[in-house]
Order: C-alpha cells, then structure tokens, then sequence
C-alpha cells in the first residue's frame, strides 16, 4: 500500500467488487456487475488495483482492473470517481499496471479506450501510450450513438 496526496493505493481489488461494480455502473452506458468483475479476476494473470481516500471514513475512489498475459499486458478497465478527478489518481492507477507488467516480464501494455475521451487519451499519451488502430462503432451507448474505439499500447525499453 502506499499513500499519496491525501490517498490510498490499494493492490486487493477483491474487498472493493461492490464499489467497483457501483462506480463502473456510475460512469459507463455498458457498465459491468460485480460478478462479471469477480469472473474477470478469476482468469489467470488478472489483478487489480483501487485508491481510497485517507480520510477518517475512507471513500472509494476509483479502480483498475487488468490482465498480464505472457509478454503483453492489457488495461481491461480504469474508473475515477468524477469527484475524485483531476488529482493524478487515474495516473496513479495506470503506473501500478505499467510497474506490474514490467514485473511480469510484459514486453508492452494495450488498452482501448473511446474515441473522445480527451482527459483519458492525453493521460495515457503522457505515458507514452500511442494510438495504433480503431475499432470503427465498437462503443454503443444507451441512446443508440456510436462511437469509435482507439487502440492504444506502450513498449517497454528492455
């Protein structure tokens, strides 16, 4: 566990499946139920991560959930409280995949993530993160809308 700005990084996503699922369900037209996020960390290589606040009664403010397989990890899923944004935690939250990889011999990391997304696409741009292909109408939201999804990956320098 470690502690920044008033926050707490957490590596045990298992005791946080409710606030997961809730938050997921908060932010996304597609939102994944606590038993499709617990069916995810029981696939081989999926972990998981999850900030709090450090405060006398701790508020759940976001989440990750990713998979190392082999030599390429992939971020599955990243939430962010809207009242928690703006303080480096969806950072916080990529850099403990990123160090993870590394840790389990990853060559490189993926995501997809929707096409207008700008806070994330810069955030994952800051970290080296380049677009290298487009899934044409992947996102449907609840309206009937379309949107595009961008793949996005980083390589480590070995």
């Amino acid at each position: 566990m470690t502690e920044r700005d008033g926050y707490k990084l957490l590596g045990d996503i298992e005791a946080h499946l409710d606030d997961a699922a809730a938050l997921h369900g908060a932010i996304f037209d597609k939102p994944w139920s606590r038993d499709a996020l617990r069916d995810l960390l029981s696939m081989s290589g999926t972990a998981g991560a999850v900030i709090l606040s450090n405060a006398r009664e701790p508020t759940f403010a976001g989440f990750v959930l990713f998979q190392c397989i082999g030599d390429f990890a992939e971020i599955l899923t990243l939430a962010v409280a809207p009242d928690h944004r703006g303080r480096g935690l969806g950072r916080t939250l990529v850099q403990r995949v990123l160090a993870r990889a590394r840790e389990t011999g990853a060559e490189k990391v993926m995501l997809e993530v929707q096409d207008g997304n700008l806070p994330a696409v810069q955030l994952y741009e800051s970290l080296g993160m380049k677009a290298f292909d487009r899934r044409h109408n992947y996102y449907k939201s609840s309206d009937g809308r379309h949107a595009d999804a961008i793949l996005m990956q980083v390589f480590f320098d070995n």
